[in-house]
């Protein structure tokens, strides 16, 4: 029995020897690919907070832009460079407002705030095909209450 077990543990020392660099190799060729996933990820992700500064810009800007057209004292021009500067300082908040173009107008009853936002990846796709930059788009509108009818 004693003989059995030190054959056993020769067998197993030797195999233990034989796979010493299998962990290595493993990670080497795992690792890009989760490199790209960690990547990707973050890409997505800051992609998704530009979108959500996007939507936040046109809700304020319209919502500004809403209130102050309400008031009788405050001239249309006023009111929608009032929105455009909230659209943008909404913006400043983590984008580059220098990509952006915020349109502002009254449609009926409705303010209206529209922003094409250029997000630019910071990756260059070229080679694989993929998009370097796209364009988040949106557009909000709030009805203006206390409007008098002409």
């Amino acid at each position: 029995m004693d003989h059995l077990l030190k054959v056993v543990k020769r067998k197993l020392k030797k195999v233990k020897k034989d796979e010493e660099g299998q962990a290595l190799t493993e990670f080497a060729m795992v690792a890009p690919l989760l490199i790209l996933i960690a990547v990707g990820v973050l890409l997505l992700g800051y992609f998704l907070f530009a979108q959500i500064i996007v939507v936040t810009s046109a809700n304020q800007g319209a919502r500004a832009g809403s209130a102050l057209t309400a008031n009788e004292g405050v001239s249309f021009s006023e009111a929608a460079n009032r929105a455009e500067t909230t659209a943008e300082s909404a913006l400043s908040q983590g984008l580059n407002v220098n990509n952006s173009d915020v349109n502002v107008q009254k449609v009926g009853d409705e303010f209206v705030v529209h922003i094409d936002y250029d997000f630019d990846f910071f990756v260059n796709y070229d080679d694989l095909s993929l998009p370097g930059s796209s364009t988040i788009t949106h557009t909000s509108s709030y009805q203006i209450w206390g409007e008098e009818d002409d």
